[in-house]
């Protein structure tokens, strides 16, 4: 059996997003959230200079914004296209 690695991305210096191929996990002083791969995850990223993330899941349509830190959209979009590979997906708003 193969394991699925690991992914914890930072979103500011106080929250991060962390996914084992089986669970989203957001992590923060205020901000949680907990999304089953079978909910279909996906991020999505506003445009412009909001710096908003929103976790939407597919079946039951539960979402959660939580700001970013501009620098770490690189690791957050590779975070997304992981999400998207494991069957959820990604998309602009």
């Amino acid at each position: 059996m193969t394991r699925t690695p690991f992914s914890a991305v930072p979103l500011t210096d106080s929250t991060m997003l962390a996914f084992d191929g089986t669970v989203l996990e957001v992590f923060g002083e205020i901000d949680a959230g907990r999304y089953h791969i079978w909910e279909q995850p996906r991020l999505e990223f506003r445009p412009g200079r909001s710096r908003l993330l929103v976790i939407r899941t597919r079946p039951n349509r539960r979402r959660q914004s939580v700001f970013y830190d501009p620098p770490r959209r690189a690791g957050l979009q590779a975070l997304a296209e992981r999400l998207e590979r494991s069957g959820a997906g990604v998309s602009e708003l």
